[in-house]
């Protein structure tokens, strides 16, 4: 047997710690970087959840119009009312079909959407109540009930809506899924004066949101400066989101109004990170 001396014992601890230390550091990088991870992925998925959701309400619009056209022969998509056209209440089924249809800015759609109307939605207290039957839009499973609601006019004489989220899930081809239930208020601040141009139309949205991400963590949403989106462009173009999870704050920057897919994201650290609002999936 050997003996050790009183300086080896120093060294040894010493680089004990070290090591310790070293490993400890590592850890908790790891640690950080997966943390940060999630938040730029919470972030991709309220882009995403955002994006599709003024995509459909927009579709929807369109829909409506062309669906009171008197149209002899139609392929997909398929528009039927449950009582004569033009009369309330309503419900105008919408059928994509099982192999989908490309509409604007290349969103491809099947199933059905089933959009209930109490009035015409340019009428005060009208509402619209669209559900979901095996509905997809670019592969992504949609269900959840939007329910929208003409307020009527702002102190500003311009119109805005209620629009209650419920039980919104979407169902991604790798079999995640997100959900999400918001309350939010959206205000008509151009276009209001063509009524029958919807590509002039810009909205402000404003209001909270509650959800889950792909792993299953609970997170809640505060738009922080109201959301722009503007018809003629397939994504929200300004405003800024906070996110809380793992009470941990994270802020989604959409820009400063012009039309792309680009977004920041500011993360606990301070950190600044940049992404684009696509399909991730």
């Amino acid at each position: 047997m050997f003996a050790i001396k009183i300086t080896d014992m120093k060294h040894i601890l010493i680089l004990a710690i070290g090591i310790f230390s070293l490993m400890t550091g590592i850890t908790s990088c790891h640690k950080d970087s997966i943390l940060q991870n999630d938040f730029i992925d919470l972030s991709q998925e309220m882009g995403t959840q955002n994006d599709l959701l003024q995509s459909n309400e927009s579709e929807i619009d369109d829909q409506i119009a062309a669906g009171l056209q008197e149209l002899s022969t139609r392929g997909y998509p398929t528009r039927t009312w449950s009582a004569p056209k033009g009369t309330f209440p309503n419900t105008l089924t919408i059928d994509y079909g099982p192999t989908g249809v490309s509409g604007p800015y290349g969103h491809v759609r099947k199933g059905k959407l089933i959009v209930s109307l109490t009035a015409p939605l340019s009428n005060v207290q009208s509402v619209r109540t669209v559900s979901h039957e095996n509905f997809y839009i670019d592969d992504v499973k949609v269900e959840g009930l939007v329910v929208l609601t003409n307020k009527g006019l702002n102190s500003l004489n311009q119109p805005f809506f209620e629009r209650v989220v419920s039980n919104r899930v979407l169902t991604f081809p790798s079999g995640k899924t997100i959900g999400w239930n918001a309350l939010q208020t959206i205000t008509q601040t151009e276009g209001v004066s063509t009524p029958l141009i919807l590509l002039d139309n810009v909205y402000r949205l404003e209001g909270s949101a509650t959800g889950f991400n792909r792993k299953g963590e609970n997170f809640t949403v505060q738009i922080t400066d109201p959301l722009i989106y503007k018809a003629d462009c397939p994504w929200i173009v300004k405003g800024m989101l906070t996110m809380s999870i793992n009470s941990k704050q994270v802020t989604l920057n959409y820009g400063d109004g012009a039309c792309n897919n680009a977004a920041t994201v500011t993360l606990p650290d301070g950190s600044v990170r940049e992404i684009n609002i696509r399909r991730w999936w």
